[in-house]
Protein backbone atom coordinates (compact mmCIF):
# COMPACT_ATOMS: atom_id res chain seq x y z
CA UNK A 1 0.00 0.00 0.00
CA UNK A 2 1.25 3.46 -0.80
CA UNK A 3 2.47 5.71 2.00
CA UNK A 4 0.13 8.60 1.31
CA UNK A 5 2.27 11.31 2.87
CA UNK A 6 5.67 10.36 1.42
CA UNK A 7 4.08 9.65 -1.94
CA UNK A 8 2.45 13.08 -2.07
CA UNK A 9 5.61 14.80 -0.90
CA UNK A 10 7.79 12.99 -3.44
CA UNK A 11 5.52 13.79 -6.37
CA UNK A 12 4.34 17.30 -5.61
CA UNK A 13 6.72 18.65 -2.98
CA UNK A 14 3.75 19.47 -0.77
CA UNK A 15 3.87 20.24 2.91
CA UNK A 16 2.62 17.09 4.57
CA UNK A 17 2.40 15.38 7.88
CA UNK A 18 0.96 12.76 10.19
CA UNK A 19 -1.07 13.95 13.15
CA UNK A 20 -3.16 12.41 15.91
CA UNK A 21 -6.39 14.31 16.59
CA UNK A 22 -8.01 13.97 20.00
CA UNK A 23 -11.78 13.50 19.92
CA UNK A 24 -14.31 14.77 22.47
CA UNK A 25 -14.22 11.49 24.42
CA UNK A 26 -10.45 11.13 24.24
CA UNK A 27 -10.34 9.14 20.99
CA UNK A 28 -7.05 9.24 19.10
CA UNK A 29 -7.69 9.70 15.38
CA UNK A 30 -4.75 9.00 13.09
CA UNK A 31 -4.65 11.49 10.22
CA UNK A 32 -2.39 12.19 7.26
CA UNK A 33 -2.53 15.41 5.29
CA UNK A 34 -0.72 17.04 2.41
CA UNK A 35 -1.02 19.91 -0.04
CA UNK A 36 -2.30 23.45 0.06
CA UNK A 37 -5.58 24.96 -1.04
CA UNK A 38 -9.24 24.16 -0.37
CA UNK A 39 -9.65 21.33 2.14
CA UNK A 40 -10.86 17.86 1.22
CA UNK A 41 -11.45 15.30 3.99
CA UNK A 42 -11.48 11.60 3.07
CA UNK A 43 -13.47 9.17 5.25
CA UNK A 44 -13.15 5.45 4.51
CA UNK A 45 -15.60 2.57 4.85
CA UNK A 46 -16.12 -0.37 7.17
CA UNK A 47 -13.03 -2.50 7.93
CA UNK A 48 -10.90 -0.37 5.63
CA UNK A 49 -8.44 2.39 6.49
CA UNK A 50 -7.23 5.69 5.07
CA UNK A 51 -5.01 3.86 2.56
CA UNK A 52 -8.14 2.95 0.62
CA UNK A 53 -7.81 6.43 -0.88
CA UNK A 54 -4.22 5.96 -2.06
CA UNK A 55 -5.16 6.59 -5.71
CA UNK A 56 -7.25 9.65 -4.90
CA UNK A 57 -5.04 11.34 -2.31
CA UNK A 58 -2.09 12.28 -4.52
CA UNK A 59 -4.27 13.30 -7.45
CA UNK A 60 -6.16 15.77 -5.27
CA UNK A 61 -2.93 17.16 -3.82
CA UNK A 62 -1.58 17.70 -7.33
CA UNK A 63 -4.87 19.35 -8.30
CA UNK A 64 -4.30 22.03 -5.65
CA UNK A 65 -6.12 20.81 -2.53
CA UNK A 66 -5.20 20.35 1.10
CA UNK A 67 -6.13 16.70 1.53
CA UNK A 68 -6.81 15.14 4.93
CA UNK A 69 -7.41 11.40 5.33
CA UNK A 70 -8.13 9.70 8.65
CA UNK A 71 -8.64 6.24 10.09
CA UNK A 72 -12.06 5.75 11.66
CA UNK A 73 -11.96 4.86 15.34
CA UNK A 74 -11.31 1.15 15.77
CA UNK A 75 -9.73 1.00 12.31
CA UNK A 76 -6.15 1.38 11.17
CA UNK A 77 -4.14 3.28 13.76
CA UNK A 78 -7.05 5.13 15.39
CA UNK A 79 -8.33 4.32 18.86
CA UNK A 80 -11.71 4.87 20.46
CA UNK A 81 -12.24 7.00 23.53
CA UNK A 82 -14.49 6.51 26.53
CA UNK A 83 -17.65 6.36 24.38
CA UNK A 84 -16.48 3.24 22.56
CA UNK A 85 -17.41 2.42 18.99
CA UNK A 86 -21.02 3.57 18.79
CA UNK A 87 -22.10 5.50 15.70
CA UNK A 88 -22.61 8.76 17.61
CA UNK A 89 -19.11 8.58 19.05
CA UNK A 90 -17.52 7.76 15.70
CA UNK A 91 -19.48 10.56 14.02
CA UNK A 92 -18.17 13.07 16.56
CA UNK A 93 -14.63 12.34 15.35
CA UNK A 94 -15.52 14.06 12.06
CA UNK A 95 -16.05 17.30 13.94
CA UNK A 96 -12.76 16.87 15.79
CA UNK A 97 -10.88 16.42 12.50
CA UNK A 98 -12.60 19.39 10.85
CA UNK A 99 -11.85 21.69 13.77
CA UNK A 100 -8.28 20.48 14.30
CA UNK A 101 -7.39 21.31 10.69
CA UNK A 102 -9.57 24.45 10.71
CA UNK A 103 -11.45 23.28 7.61
CA UNK A 104 -13.51 26.03 6.00
CA UNK A 105 -15.80 25.55 3.00
CA UNK A 106 -14.45 22.02 2.83
CA UNK A 107 -15.51 18.94 0.92
CA UNK A 108 -16.13 15.68 2.75
CA UNK A 109 -15.62 12.60 0.58
CA UNK A 110 -17.11 9.65 2.42
CA UNK A 111 -17.34 6.00 1.38
CA UNK A 112 -19.80 3.35 2.62
CA UNK A 113 -19.73 3.38 6.46
CA UNK A 114 -17.85 6.67 6.16
CA UNK A 115 -20.88 8.19 4.46
CA UNK A 116 -23.22 6.76 7.10
CA UNK A 117 -21.15 8.31 9.89
CA UNK A 118 -20.76 11.54 7.91
CA UNK A 119 -24.53 11.87 7.68
CA UNK A 120 -24.88 11.10 11.39
CA UNK A 121 -22.33 13.85 12.05
CA UNK A 122 -24.29 16.34 9.91
CA UNK A 123 -27.47 15.51 11.81
CA UNK A 124 -26.03 15.50 15.32
CA UNK A 125 -23.68 18.45 14.84
CA UNK A 126 -25.54 20.41 12.19
CA UNK A 127 -24.21 23.87 12.97
CA UNK A 128 -20.62 22.68 12.95
CA UNK A 129 -21.14 20.75 9.71
CA UNK A 130 -22.61 23.77 7.93
CA UNK A 131 -19.87 26.02 9.27
CA UNK A 132 -17.06 23.73 8.11
CA UNK A 133 -18.38 21.97 5.01
CA UNK A 134 -19.59 23.25 1.67
CA UNK A 135 -20.13 19.90 -0.06
CA UNK A 136 -20.48 16.18 0.55
CA UNK A 137 -19.36 13.55 -1.97
CA UNK A 138 -21.00 10.26 -0.97
CA UNK A 139 -19.52 7.06 -2.43
CA UNK A 140 -21.52 3.82 -2.29
CA UNK A 141 -23.35 5.37 0.61
CA UNK A 142 -26.14 4.52 2.99
CA UNK A 143 -28.34 6.19 5.56
CA UNK A 144 -28.58 2.96 7.53
CA UNK A 145 -30.34 -0.44 7.62
CA UNK A 146 -27.81 -1.47 4.99
CA UNK A 147 -29.05 -5.06 4.94
CA UNK A 148 -32.50 -4.10 3.63
CA UNK A 149 -32.84 -5.49 0.13
CA UNK A 150 -29.26 -6.75 0.35
CA UNK A 151 -28.86 -10.52 0.49
CA UNK A 152 -25.05 -10.37 0.38
CA UNK A 153 -24.81 -8.25 3.52
CA UNK A 154 -27.39 -10.30 5.39
CA UNK A 155 -25.38 -13.45 4.65
CA UNK A 156 -22.05 -11.90 5.60
CA UNK A 157 -23.07 -10.27 8.89
CA UNK A 158 -23.15 -13.60 10.81
CA UNK A 159 -19.72 -14.46 9.40
CA UNK A 160 -18.40 -11.09 10.56
CA UNK A 161 -19.91 -11.42 14.02
CA UNK A 162 -18.51 -14.93 14.49
CA UNK A 163 -15.07 -14.03 13.19
CA UNK A 164 -15.16 -16.88 10.68
CA UNK A 165 -14.79 -14.47 7.81
CA UNK A 166 -11.21 -13.75 8.89
CA UNK A 167 -10.25 -17.35 8.19
CA UNK A 168 -11.83 -17.06 4.75
CA UNK A 169 -9.95 -13.83 4.05
CA UNK A 170 -6.65 -15.26 5.29
CA UNK A 171 -6.66 -18.20 2.84
CA UNK A 172 -5.74 -16.52 -0.46
CA UNK A 173 -8.12 -18.38 -2.84
CA UNK A 174 -11.22 -17.90 -0.69
CA UNK A 175 -10.08 -14.47 0.46
CA UNK A 176 -9.70 -13.18 -3.07
CA UNK A 177 -13.03 -14.68 -4.07
CA UNK A 178 -14.81 -12.94 -1.18
CA UNK A 179 -13.06 -9.62 -1.71
CA UNK A 180 -13.74 -9.70 -5.45
CA UNK A 181 -17.43 -9.43 -4.62
CA UNK A 182 -16.75 -5.88 -3.46
CA UNK A 183 -15.75 -4.95 -7.00
CA UNK A 184 -17.70 -4.69 -10.25
CA UNK A 185 -17.10 -6.29 -13.64
CA UNK A 186 -13.33 -5.94 -13.65
CA UNK A 187 -11.77 -6.71 -10.28
CA UNK A 188 -8.10 -5.82 -10.68
CA UNK A 189 -6.14 -8.55 -8.81
CA UNK A 190 -3.71 -5.96 -7.43
CA UNK A 191 -6.47 -3.92 -5.79
CA UNK A 192 -8.28 -7.04 -4.63
CA UNK A 193 -5.11 -8.07 -2.80
CA UNK A 194 -4.61 -4.60 -1.31
CA UNK A 195 -8.18 -4.68 -0.02
CA UNK A 196 -7.76 -8.20 1.40
CA UNK A 197 -4.65 -7.06 3.28
CA UNK A 198 -6.53 -4.06 4.68
CA UNK A 199 -9.40 -6.22 5.88
CA UNK A 200 -7.02 -8.61 7.62
CA UNK A 201 -5.36 -5.75 9.52
CA UNK A 202 -8.59 -4.70 11.25
CA UNK A 203 -9.80 -5.92 14.64
CA UNK A 204 -13.28 -7.27 13.97
CA UNK A 205 -14.23 -7.22 17.64
CA UNK A 206 -13.78 -3.46 17.87
CA UNK A 207 -15.93 -2.77 14.82
CA UNK A 208 -18.99 -4.83 15.79
CA UNK A 209 -20.90 -1.87 17.35
CA UNK A 210 -20.46 0.02 14.07
CA UNK A 211 -21.66 -3.02 12.12
CA UNK A 212 -24.72 -3.11 14.39
CA UNK A 213 -25.35 0.58 13.73
CA UNK A 214 -25.06 0.10 9.97
CA UNK A 215 -27.55 -2.74 9.98
CA UNK A 216 -30.04 -1.53 12.60
CA UNK A 217 -30.02 2.28 12.68
CA UNK A 218 -31.78 4.37 10.02
CA UNK A 219 -31.50 8.11 9.44
CA UNK A 220 -33.36 8.40 6.14
CA UNK A 221 -36.35 10.09 7.77
CA UNK A 222 -34.11 12.89 9.06
CA UNK A 223 -31.89 13.58 6.04
CA UNK A 224 -34.09 16.49 4.93
CA UNK A 225 -32.42 18.44 7.76
CA UNK A 226 -29.04 18.38 5.98
CA UNK A 227 -28.85 21.43 3.67
CA UNK A 228 -25.30 20.81 2.42
CA UNK A 229 -24.90 20.24 -1.32
CA UNK A 230 -24.34 16.53 -1.88
CA UNK A 231 -23.07 14.50 -4.82
CA UNK A 232 -24.04 10.83 -4.54
CA UNK A 233 -21.92 8.44 -6.62
CA UNK A 234 -22.87 4.78 -6.88
CA UNK A 235 -21.61 1.80 -8.85
CA UNK A 236 -24.50 0.09 -10.60
CA UNK A 237 -23.04 -3.29 -9.57
CA UNK A 238 -22.55 -2.36 -5.91
CA UNK A 239 -23.67 -5.37 -3.87
CA UNK A 240 -22.53 -4.04 -0.48
CA UNK A 241 -24.49 -0.78 -0.45
CA UNK A 242 -26.82 -1.46 -3.40
CA UNK A 243 -28.20 1.35 -5.58
CA UNK A 244 -31.45 1.36 -3.61
CA UNK A 245 -29.59 3.17 -0.83
CA UNK A 246 -28.25 5.85 -3.17
CA UNK A 247 -31.76 6.37 -4.54
CA UNK A 248 -33.07 6.83 -1.01
CA UNK A 249 -30.28 9.29 -0.21
CA UNK A 250 -31.02 11.41 -3.27
CA UNK A 251 -34.74 11.35 -2.53
CA UNK A 252 -34.24 12.38 1.12
CA UNK A 253 -31.42 14.91 0.95
CA UNK A 254 -32.78 18.32 -0.12
CA UNK A 255 -29.75 19.36 -2.18
CA UNK A 256 -28.47 16.15 -3.77
CA UNK A 257 -27.64 14.86 -7.24
CA UNK A 258 -26.59 11.38 -8.29
CA UNK A 259 -24.08 9.84 -10.68
CA UNK A 260 -24.39 6.19 -11.70
CA UNK A 261 -21.31 4.22 -12.77
CA UNK A 262 -21.99 1.25 -15.09
CA UNK A 263 -19.92 -1.86 -14.42
CA UNK A 264 -18.56 -0.50 -11.12
CA UNK A 265 -19.00 -2.10 -7.71
CA UNK A 266 -18.45 -0.88 -4.17
CA UNK A 267 -14.72 -0.08 -4.14
CA UNK A 268 -14.92 3.25 -5.92
CA UNK A 269 -11.58 4.46 -4.62
CA UNK A 270 -9.89 1.74 -6.66
CA UNK A 271 -12.44 1.29 -9.45
CA UNK A 272 -13.19 4.92 -10.31
CA UNK A 273 -10.70 7.28 -8.63
CA UNK A 274 -10.89 9.75 -11.52
CA UNK A 275 -14.64 10.13 -10.96
CA UNK A 276 -14.04 11.04 -7.31
CA UNK A 277 -11.40 13.59 -8.20
CA UNK A 278 -13.66 15.13 -10.83
CA UNK A 279 -16.55 15.32 -8.36
CA UNK A 280 -14.35 17.30 -5.98
CA UNK A 281 -12.99 19.57 -8.70
CA UNK A 282 -16.44 20.34 -10.05
CA UNK A 283 -17.65 21.61 -6.69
Amino acid sequence: MLDLVSDAKARVGAQSGVEVVRGADGSRIHCVHAGAGPSVVLAHGYLLELGAYDLVFGELVRAGYHVIAFDQRGHGRSQAGSDGHRSAAAASDYGAVLEHFDVRDGTLVAHSMGSFLGLVFCLRHGALAVRRLRRLVVLGGTGGVVGNGNLQTRLQVPLLKSGLVRALWRFPPTGRAFVSQLFGEKADPHFVELTRAMLLRQDLRLSLPLLHALTHESYYAHLHDIPIETRVICGELDRTCPPVHSRRLVAALPNATVQWLPGIGHMLGYEAPEVIVQAVRSA
